[in-house]
């Protein structure tokens, strides 16, 4: 009987300390294991900057293919210190396309998330006294044609925050499409 009791004690004991062991283990993992915050899988972000935001993490990897074959890398040890902390809130600028990132800490890394940075067209036009010009506004490059009366005529191709000089008449339209080489 006593010997019934004794083995009734040990096996509580295994079990109390496995139990400890699988709470430390998943606390473990659960402080160490990056956390993904900011953009959210399969976001579709309007502009060509992007804020990272993310937990756990000593630098974050962003590729154009999902398997990672030519990542850039962000190291946030390189980066230096903010006010003693290291800065968790990276701003990076991408051409229109799909992304793909994940944060590695020093044991794990988080899963993969995707982004995709949305093409923006925009035209501005500047009317001057001496001269107009014409400005590319968004994010891609940018075919611009000019139409008077009736007729449609190429101008030129325009880069990004690019202007070209412009003589607009009263009924002159331009138009901008997305240049794709």
């Amino acid at each position: 009987m006593k010997n019934k009791k004794a083995i009734s004690k040990m096996s509580k004991m295994i079990i109390a300390m496995q139990v400890v062991i699988v709470v430390f283990a998943l606390g473990f993992v659960f402080l160490f294991t990056p956390n993904l915050q900011y953009p959210r899988n399969n976001e579709i972000i309007s502009g060509n900057v992007v804020g990272f935001e993310f937990k756990n993490a000593d630098s974050i990897l962003i590729d154009d293919n999902p398997d990672f074959s030519s990542p850039q890398m962000v190291d946030l040890n390189e980066l230096g210190e903010i006010e003693g902390e290291i800065s968790e809130d990276i701003k990076l600028r991408f051409e229109p396309g799909t992304y793909y990132w994940k944060a590695v800490g020093n044991i794990f890394e988080s899963k993969v998330r995707s982004f995709i940075i949305d093409s923006e067209v925009g035209l501005e036009l500047k009317k001057g006294e001496d001269n107009s010009t014409i400005t590319n506004v968004g994010n891609v490059a940018v075919n611009v044609s000019e139409e008077r009366s009736g007729s449609i005529s190429g101008l030129v191709i325009l880069d990004v925050q690019v202007e070209h000089v412009v003589n607009p008449e009263n009924n002159t339209i331009y138009r901008g499409e997305q240049y794709d080489e």
